[in-house]
């Protein structure tokens, strides 16, 4: 991905090694072994007093997205409060010119989104505040599929849009609202549990240990986190430091560009294959590609030609975590990147983050 550093690179390049170093792996399930390297890990990070001690985090920063041939950039702020409250702001345009505000929410049971455009770039404050909105460029965040580089739900109109429900178009069915909304609250609830994993390794899945990743560089240790609902994680911890490297899932293909958006890779990897194992139907190492296959991550020919299309191949989403620094005593990643298959396709600098910040009264309610 143009936009990655060389030292991103070379992490990254590594870090795809031990995952294709994966498929040929017998993987183990060690749940006791799994617990004491999650508690070395979070040690490595803080320790269990001042990870127990956080209540709420909000980070700042900017991102760059790839969609298609062209490189989207913006502002993104994020704000938890644990256990169970979730927002996340986004502004996306070019100084001087129109730009696309949007807000999502998650708030016990209750979602709700702002979809607003604007004029120049002009922050959040005219959302009242909420979520410590700024007035000299607020920083902005999420979107409907479960990741920071997820699409953006389709709003009816410019401006508000609540609950990010549009009217339906002509000829298409309407959407249930309650079944929309039921979506929206299961995809913020995965995204909220991933960030709580990544920045804090805090979660209420079962944690087990399945087996060690080996690359030139180095080797890491691999826990998996089972939730009762949707696809496992994978995170990847330096075998020497226990700090936490890369993360990964597992869903189905998608069709558009941005890994998060609704088809870009199933937000709650629903009938995916463990992660880190090949896709169904894969050939072993070394078999040459079948005459008129299609390429990884592509379309068949036949498919290009209008034929008809097979079912959606899984992908694996990788979390590639690096930059880390202290903030009140805890480390966090401030360069986050994310891709499909190997591929980047966008990169999350963490401008800085608050640990226990007094969040406005209003940054979970419209």
């Amino acid at each position: 991905m143009v936009f990655m550093n060389r030292r991103t690179l070379a992490l990254a390049l590594a870090l795809v090694a031990f995952l294709l170093g994966t498929a040929a792996m017998a993987w183990a399930q060690d749940a006791e072994k799994g617990a004491a390297l999650l508690a070395e890990a979070r040690k490595a990070i803080g320790g269990e007093d001042k990870l127990r001690a956080v209540k709420t985090l909000q980070s700042t920063g900017t991102f760059k997205r790839s969609a298609g041939n062209n490189t989207q950039e913006g502002d993104v702020e994020v704000f938890l409060q644990l256990p169970d409250k979730y927002r996340r702001n986004e502004l996306t345009g070019f100084a001087g010119g129109p730009t696309q505000e949007r807000v999502e929410v998650l708030n016990g049971q209750d979602v709700w989104d702002i979809n607003a455009a604007g004029g120049g770039f002009g922050g959040f404050g005219r959302f009242g505040g909420g979520g410590g909105g700024r007035g000299d460029g607020g920083l902005g965040g999420g979107r409907n599929g479960g990741g920071f580089g997820g699409g953006q739900g389709r709003g009816g109109q410019a401006g508000q849009a609540p609950d990010g429900q549009g009217g339906a178009r002509a000829g298409q069915p309407q959407i249930d609202p309650e079944r929309l909304k039921e979506l929206q609250r299961r995809q913020r609830q995965t995204e909220m549990a991933r960030l709580t994993l990544m920045w804090l390794l805090t979660t209420d899945a079962p944690v087990t240990w399945v087996g060690t990743a080996q690359s030139p560089d180095g080797t890491a240790d691999v826990l998996e986190v089972k939730p009762a609902e949707g696809a496992a994680t994978r995170i990847f911890l330096d075998s020497a430091t226990h700090m936490p490297l890369m993360m990964t899932t597992t869903g189905g293909s998608g069709r558009g560009g941005q890994f998060g958006r609704r088809g870009g890779g199933a937000p709650d990897g629903a009938g995916a294959p463990p992660a880190g194992a090949p896709p169904a139907g894969t050939p072993p190492a070394g078999t040459p590609p079948q005459q008129g296959a299609a390429a990884p991550g592509g379309d068949a020919p036949q498919a290009r030609r209008g034929g008809q299309q097979g079912p959606p191949q899984p992908v694996t989403i990788e979390t590639h975590l690096s930059e880390y620094k202290s903030v009140s005593g805890i480390k966090l990643p401030h360069l986050i990147t994310r891709g499909v298959n190997g591929q980047t396709n966008e990169e999350w600098e963490i401008k800085s983050f608050k640990v226990n910040p007094n969040l406005k009264a209003n940054t979970f309610t419209k």
